[in-house]
């Protein structure tokens, strides 16, 4: 998964931890990695909603390593 800096930027004045998709993005790999599972999670400065310079440099690793994923590792 891959966020970027002025993903979705809405300048939250309220400060109601909700609508920063920086911190979902992070909280949502926290539970990941908490759950077992294998992913990927990159943080792209200078960029925005699905930018098009940050696929061309990630995307080609993230499908690499779809292919050598078959399940979640089991939790202990």
């Amino acid at each position: 998964m891959e966020v970027g800096d002025k993903d979705l930027l809405n300048p939250n004045v309220m400060r109601d931890n909700m609508h920063d998709w920086v911190v979902a993005n992070e909280n949502t790999a926290k539970v990941l990695a908490g759950k077992g599972y294998h992913y990927q999670f990159v943080f792209a400065r200078n960029a925005g909603h699905t930018d098009g310079m940050v696929k061309r440099q990630t995307l080609p690793e993230a499908l690499n390593g779809c292919g050598k994923i078959t399940s979640r590792k089991p939790n202990s």
